[in-house]
């Protein structure tokens, strides 16, 4: 089997390195991938049974045999990198507490509320905790297939106000009103979880990936520890409650870290744009086209301004919003990851054309 499925690592990771640092070779940083053989592209599939799913999403053998076979079957341009991603569940870290309850469905893991009364719930640390125990080892024996072969993503613990939210459930958003002072401290307590399981899930993965850490549905790789932060609940509250809750969350989260990416999902949260600029310790921001809204491009001052602030760029775009982007945006911290490429061909023309574009 050809090292790293044909992808010549080390010219790669030269070029995310320049990329956390704000600069560029002949061209900014790209994604692409397509499938080998048009006629037979990878298809995800879903089990139908409960404990199928939970299977499907935990078990070390099954994740590898489906992304194996993926891997396969991808074609790997610019830097594109074959990735594992143990996908566990968005927020996950809330699983890491007592009496959190998991459905698993296709397509994304669910966490359903566990507590109405915080003074009765445990948010404290359990190093022995199983779900996270397991988690470790999933990602140890995914490492251990893939010396050599392909990188193993974070699992996606995230925001963990986020986190938060799936644990309490909607009663959250009046809970900021009705009781700060207990949602401020669930919320630490939650980073706490945060940061003492990562430190043993970036041990599982870190001589794997080189030294380095990835975030697997991004498709990043970074020196040392690197993680995604989010806060999707914001689209539902003030700049004041932001300012107030999410900041302190989403500082001390990404002091911990060596370079931090902030997943902003959706336009509604440029309310918290400056306040979000003004975290030094943020490195990038993953700007989301969600559906329904219009495109990236469109918000080319709110894109300017972002890199003005000394932040990266990193976007999921199509191939008809190359050129609007490259026009507007500087190519030094820009990482675009271009998903329709047809076929090989395709995805090696797409990075020779934005090399020549920056001629």
């Amino acid at each position: 089997m050809e090292a790293y499925y044909g992808v010549d690592i080390e010219a790669v990771r030269r070029r995310l390195t320049l990329l956390w640092n704000r600069e560029c070779l002949d061209r900014c940083c790209v994604q692409v991938t397509a499938p080998k053989d048009r006629a037979h592209p990878y298809v995800e599939t879903f089990p139908e049974t409960q404990e199928e799913l939970r299977l499907y999403y935990t078990d070390a053998d099954r994740i590898l045999a489906r992304n194996l076979e993926r891997l396969e079957k991808t074609h790997f341009a610019g830097e594109a990198l074959p990735i594992v991603f143990p996908y566990m569940g968005t927020g996950g870290h809330a699983k890491y507490l007592a009496g959190c309850r998991v459905e698993y469905r296709p397509g994304t893991v669910w966490i359903h509320p566990a507590f109405e009364d915080y003074d009765g719930f445990d948010f404290s640390y359990d190093e022995n905790n199983p779900v996270l125990a397991h988690e470790v080892e999933v990602l140890r024996a995914l490492s251990q297939a893939g010396m050599g072969r392909f990188l193993v993503g974070q699992p996606d613990n995230c925001g963990s106000f986020d986190a938060l939210s799936q644990l309490r459930g909607p009663d959250l958003m009046m809970d900021f009103y009705d009781q700060p002072e207990k949602v401020a401290a669930a919320g630490e307590q939650i980073v706490s979880v945060l940061l003492a399981a990562e430190e043993k899930l970036f041990a599982a993965t870190r001589e794997n990936n080189l030294g380095g850490s990835v975030l697997g549905w991004m498709g990043t790789w970074s020196q040392g520890k690197h993680l995604q932060l989010q806060c999707d609940l914001s689209v539902m509250i003030s700049p004041e409650l932001f300012r107030e809750f999410i900041v302190p969350e989403l500082t001390r989260t990404s002091r911990a870290l060596d370079n931090a990416i902030y997943h902003f999902d959706g336009i509604e949260q440029i309310r918290h744009l400056d306040a979000l600029l003004a975290i030094d310790s943020i490195d990038m921001i993953q700007w989301t086209q969600v559906a329904g809204q219009p495109p990236a491009q469109d918000f080319l001052p709110q894109l300017q301004r972002i890199q003005k602030a000394g932040k990266g760029i990193m976007m999921f775009v199509d191939k008809a919003q190359i050129d609007p982007l490259l026009d507007g945006l500087s190519p030094e911290g820009l990482l675009l990851s271009v998903g329709d490429a047809v076929d090989a061909q395709e995805a090696e023309d797409i990075v020779a054309h934005i090399k020549y574009r920056m001629k």
